[in-house]
């Protein structure tokens, strides 16, 4: 009888010292997770993306800065408005709040390859380093000059050769390439907002499938609006393919005073 009371206390004592192990150890496992070292925090909630552009709501007054060729100049328009007047009048009813355009920096017969150039000029640099929204209108010339084999578009130049202008692809998508990234370069925060060409030449038959290069070519811009997280690419290609007359201006190239309120107004929408 004893001899078993002996031997039942040897039991438990055993069993009490192997539970007693058991609970130290897995303290000690979970102890970097009860009591975190210096340096060292309980894993969180991920943090939510940052919008890459600001909140144009939020600001007191809104500023543009528009560059690019003679459509951003607003050539053919005997009003001088163009499409960025429009714009920024039409922001102003949109937002009711000031919205102001610090520089519109067109050029008249200006390539992607050019615009590249310039944009390292320390004009170029404040204006749009300053900007809220940056217009921009590029690759007509780009195109059109190389289809007409380097002539000038207003100035009658040559003959349109749609072999040329599949030719003159490749080659015209890296500079828009090169626009994209160095606007962005000069400015990380800016609404970007690219608007597409169109066919002026859709009233010509021979022309008229040219409309498959200018549609690929707006949808390249997509792709790189896309890539940069805050641009927009706004399509004019259906304002004027169905009303050519209407709304191109006497030389058959740039839109009227009625084809710049088009665009504007599309602009406008897409924004907000």
């Amino acid at each position: 009888m004893i001899k078993s009371s002996w031997l039942w206390r040897i039991l438990g004592t055993a069993t009490l010292v192997c539970l007693l192990a058991l609970l130290v150890g897995f303290g000690w496992a979970l102890r970097d997770t009860w009591f975190p070292p210096g340096g060292m925090a309980l894993p969180g909630a991920s943090p939510t993306a940052s919008p890459t552009g600001e909140d144009l709501t939020m600001k007191e007054e809104v500023l543009i800065t528009a560059v690019g060729d003679s459509l951003t100049v607003g050539t053919g328009d005997a009003t001088g408005n163009g499409y960025v007047k429009g714009v920024t009048a039409g922001l102003v009813k949109a937002l009711d709040k000031p919205v102001r355009t610090i520089n519109n920096l067109g050029i008249n017969g200006l390539r992607a390859d050019q615009l590249v150039q310039r944009l390292d000029e320390r004009g170029y640099r404040n204006s749009l380093g300053k900007a809220d929204i940056i217009l921009f209108t590029i690759g007509g010339n780009d195109l059109f000059q190389i289809a007409q084999n380097g002539g000038s578009m207003t100035e009658g130049g040559g003959d349109l050769s749609l072999e040329l202008l599949k030719a003159s692809m490749p080659e015209a998508k890296q500079r828009l390439k090169a626009v994209f990234a160095k606007i962005r370069e000069m400015n990380a925060s800016a609404r970007l907002v690219y608007v597409g060409l169109y066919n002026p030449f859709y009233d010509v038959p021979e022309m008229r499938p040219g409309s498959q290069y200018i549609s690929e070519w707006n949808s390249y811009a997509h792709n790189l609006a896309e890539a940069d997280g805050n641009a927009t690419v706004v399509p004019t290609y259906d304002l004027f393919e169905d009303k050519i007359a209407k709304y191109l201006s006497s030389d058959h190239f740039h839109p009227n005073a009625q084809g710049y309120a088009r665009i504007a107004e599309r602009i406008v929408q897409a924004l907000y």
